[in-house]
């Protein structure tokens, strides 16, 4: 069976070590980056099957780069953040069509969860 592949944006490198840990334990491909430029090199190169990403990133905020990767690919999203509450970004989620939101700290059998909704649709 073909691993899906997964980019993970998220500057914490202690958050982005655990997650890609995580999901590669889950048996997901994790390609990190710890900023949107680097993420849309690495987008544009492997055309993943889904883009976790956090909205607080140095240089460009995450819904940038979240736009950036709808507009271009439409490929899906979760976007999770430490900050932000489901409740503020909801305008936004719906406008860009990001497919999930969890809140940091990230609760590891809700991001199974809704990695497994999107990529089994």
């Amino acid at each position: 069976m073909k691993k899906n592949n997964i980019v993970l944006i998220e500057d914490d490198s202690d958050v982005r070590e655990f997650l890609c840990t995580f999901l590669g334990e889950q048996g997901y491909e994790v390609i990190e980056a710890e900023n949107g430029v680097k993420a849309k090199e690495i987008i544009n190169e492997k055309q993943p099957d889904l883009v976790i990403s956090d909205l607080l990133l140095p240089g460009e905020h995450g819904l940038a780069v979240i736009k950036f990767i709808k507009d271009k690919y439409f490929l899906p999203v979760i976007a999770i953040s430490g900050i932000y509450s489901e409740n503020e970004l909801e305008k936004d989620i719906e406008e860009m069509y990001i497919d999930g939101f969890i809140k940091k700290p990230v609760d590891t059998a809700l991001l199974i969860k809704t990695i497994e909704k999107i990529l089994n649709n």
